[in-house]
């Protein structure tokens, strides 16, 4: 896996600067840089995002990830208003990394988040994707229709499905989640009570015990000749 986001981070940062590079020589069409570099930031986006993926600052470098595809984006709409060159590229940029840098991390700490509450680490995981899945379809789609490009309706409706899908079985996994802890519940509540009746039971048979020993006891020293009875019967036959 490391090698993957090895490979993937270098050859993207590669086509990152190849691109410029290419335009400036002009050695290729402006669609052909664009479409380079494009693919450099996603691929950037994703080997990065596997490298630091099980970084401790994980959340830390999340957060930060947002901010800057936030960021980004607003800014890149606002140049699209004045409008300036480049302002485009910057937006999808921004969706890049919110998709796929930003997008991949929060699919981790998810996961990390609901397999505790959930008996399946499996379920926890395809849930956590579906969640991730649809949510990028939706996100991209905006940026096709932002764009003018072909298939944005298509993807927005396909992140929707999903989206509505990933809401029920998330929904569907709570209710199973809620009735097995509620059984679980009521199953250990009938253990205690179970364990506190033997426990009074035992404390009954140990108090009968103790009765009894006690009355043995009594009826033995009745029984048996007082201490000065027998000092004055030894004194008696020794003839002291």
């Amino acid at each position: 896996m490391r090698i993957l986001a090895i490979a993937l981070t270098f050859a993207g940062a590669l086509s990152m600067i190849a691109a410029p590079v290419s335009d400036v020589l002009k050695l290729a069409s402006l669609k052909f840089v664009i479409i380079t570099f494009l693919s450099g930031s996603l691929a950037v986006s994703v080997g990065s995002a596997l490298l630091l993926i099980n970084s401790p600052r994980r959340k830390r470098i999340e957060n930060i990830s947002l901010v800057v595809a936030l960021v980004l984006i607003v800014f890149g709409y606002i140049s699209t208003k004045i409008p300036l060159l480049g302002a485009r590229l910057e937006i999808m940029v921004g969706v890049f990394i919110l998709c796929f840098f930003y997008g991949t991390l929060a699919l981790k700490s998810k996961f990390e988040k609901w397999k505790l509450y959930t008996r399946s680490r499996r379920d926890a995981f395809f849930l956590s994707l579906f969640d991730y899945l649809g949510i990028m379809a939706l996100v991209l789609g905006m940026l096709f229709k932002f764009q003018s490009w072909p298939g944005a309706n298509n993807m927005m409706s396909a992140g929707m499905v999903i989206l509505a899908i990933s809401v029920f079985a998330w929904n569907q996994k709570f209710k199973r989640e809620v009735v097995y802890r509620k059984e679980a519940e009521d199953k250990v509540k009938e253990s205690l009570q179970e364990i506190e009746l033997q426990k009074k039971k035992v404390e009954e048979k140990q108090k009968e015990i103790i009765d009894s020993i006690r009355y043995a006891r009594r009826i033995q020293q009745s029984l048996l000749p007082k201490e000065k009875y027998l000092d004055r019967t030894i004194k008696r036959l020794t003839g002291k």
